[in-house]
């Protein structure tokens, strides 16, 4: 547990100015997968499978990085799939942006597109 709380912070996106959000971006699937295990119990994680390349995920990008300062109890993860593309498999991605929504290691959620009012609902529906 002590490893993953290192690992998460050492991920976490940090702004000038501002206080830390909790948007973490994993390095490698391996630090993924960590997150995901590491997990509390019904922990919600929200991950957001997206792209450097993807204008529509540059878009949702300040939004999604909001609603992770706004929600403290749920962990955010950025994603990018061309980064993590073992993952992007494994999860089956075919758009981006797409966003899981995990408990327990299972998904409960997923929405394809930058629907920042789906998303934000879905984040308070599931947390």
């Amino acid at each position: 547990r002590v490893l993953g709380r290192r690992m998460a912070a050492a991920s976490r996106v940090h702004f000038k100015g501002a206080r830390n959000f909790a948007l973490l971006v994993p390095k490698d699937d391996a630090e993924l997968a960590e997150v995901i295990t590491n997990a509390k119990e019904k922990q919600l994680l929200v991950i957001d499978w997206t792209a450097t390349w993807c204008g529509p995920c540059r878009q949702i990008a300040p939004h999604f990085e909001a609603l992770s300062n706004k929600h403290e109890d749920v962990t955010f993860l950025k994603c990018d799939i061309d980064v993590l593309k073992g993952s992007a498999g494994q999860a089956g991605i075919s758009a981006v942006p797409s966003f899981h929504f995990v408990k327990d290691g299972e998904l409960v959620e997923s929405i394809a597109g930058a629907d920042l009012v789906k998303l934000t609902a879905l984040v308070d529906e599931h947390k």
